[in-house]
């Protein structure tokens, strides 16, 4: 008995796979040190790029049994200093509402309830 096939496109299936396999691929839970495609993966660019940007970022592999292996924490240092980074937010402001901004914005709900007759 045959069951029928969802409506799902080739495409969408193949995207669904790909994304299943990186995940089982560079599974680095627990792992201290990283593959080149490993380190790429944590930093979320390609691992060409990556092997291109490293070494002008002072990230300098190790050796090891014929492989290269980066360091998690030199990753996440290079990641947290880079200077590339542009916050969207002006600095120092919080995307959390403070008190008097929840309070006016919940005035401005109860006029704007009164106005349409539901409060």
């Amino acid at each position: 008995m045959d069951t029928p096939e969802p409506d799902v496109s080739l495409q969408d299936e193949i995207k669904a796979l790909r994304q299943q396999l990186a995940a089982l691929r560079f599974d680095i839970r627990g792992k201290d040190w990283l593959t080149v495609d490993e380190a790429a993966h944590y930093c979320g660019v390609s691992s060409r790029q990556f092997r291109r940007n490293a070494p002008e970022l002072g990230l300098v592999p190790r050796n090891f049994m014929g492989k290269q292996l980066y360091e998690k924490n030199e990753l996440y240092k290079a990641i947290e200093n880079s200077s590339n980074w542009k916050s969207r937010g002006t600095p120092g402001a919080s995307l959390i509402p403070t008190a008097p901004q929840m309070e006016e914005a919940l005035a401005r709900l109860r006029r704007y309830d009164q106005r349409r007759g539901k409060g």
